[in-house]
């Protein structure tokens, strides 16, 4: 399975997908890189002005500021899974993609990496966005980040969003039609995305919720960012988060080639 993944049917499949979204990509692109922005506008400036400051690293941060390496977190989540969920879902049932691609010498294996970094790229494409305005946000002196680390962790949020492709390749092996999948999008995905560190602290919350967050990849990367972009430098905590980042990688795009291709044998 895994040297599949710089297969050269893989990589068409992923070019595939790029191609098509090419050719509507101001209808793709601006809506859901707009969404983070308003967010963060919404959050940041409006909620954030009856927040004040939380408290972060031993010091007072105002919510703008600790809120937008969450809002990139967010990105780099909502775009892979929903990616994952519906783009790939539509693919296979109502376009029959998959079931035409199968009939060349492109196997299932293939098709399932293909979806998965495809989903995965369009994330990073998005965050990148994302940084370009948190850049500008501190140009303007609005908020204050580390501009040298903001860039340098693109590739680790790239990583990290082949779980969250993968989680949401887990639910479309199984959904029988699209209305279901306002399930794993409301019951899952949407609470996922605002629980996970991104908006406030969810460890201070409830004991329990600070023990679910710990098997949580998504927990795991919004602390990182947050760490490493108010100023923070290396600590012991992250290599433990990015092992279990890399272990829900693993775990993940196993369990969803698993599932996905047996999808894909009945929907063929």
């Amino acid at each position: 399975m895994w040297r599949d993944l710089a297969d050269w049917r893989t990589m068409a499949v992923t070019r595939r997908n790029l191609m098509v979204y090419l050719r509507n990509w101001r209808s793709a692109f601006v809506p859901p890189v707009l969404e983070p922005v308003v967010m963060l506008l919404v959050f940041g400036m409006g909620l954030g002005t009856y927040v004040g400051a939380l408290h972060h690293q031993d010091r007072e941060v105002a919510y703008l500021e600790y809120v937008a390496p969450g809002i990139l977190t967010y990105t780099l989540f909502t775009t892979s899974f929903m990616e994952s969920l519906y783009g790939s879902f539509v693919r296979m049932f109502y376009q029959k993609t998959f079931e035409g691609i199968t009939g060349t010498a492109v196997e299932r294996v293939n098709i399932i990496w293909g979806e998965i970094l495809w989903a995965s790229c369009r994330a990073t494409m998005y965050a990148v966005c994302v940084s370009l305005v948190l850049a500008a946000f501190h140009f303007l002196g609005l908020i204050s980040l580390s501009l040298e680390t903001l860039f340098l962790l693109i590739p680790v949020g790239a990583a990290a969003t082949v779980s969250f492709s993968s989680f949401g390749l887990l639910f479309t092996s199984r959904v029988p039609t699209i209305d279901h999948m306002n399930y794993p999008v409301f019951l899952v995905g949407v609470p996922l995305s605002l629980t996970s560190n991104t908006f406030f602290p969810i460890d201070q919350v409830h004991p329990l919720a600070a023990a679910l967050a710990q098997v949580n990849p998504l927990y795991h990367l919004s602390r990182i960012f947050r760490h490493a972009l108010l100023g923070g430098g290396p600590e012991p905590w992250m290599f433990r988060s990015l092992a279990i980042i890399a272990a829900a990688v693993l775990g993940l795009s196993f369990l969803a080639h698993r599932w996905m291709d047996k999808r894909i044998e009945r929907e063929s």
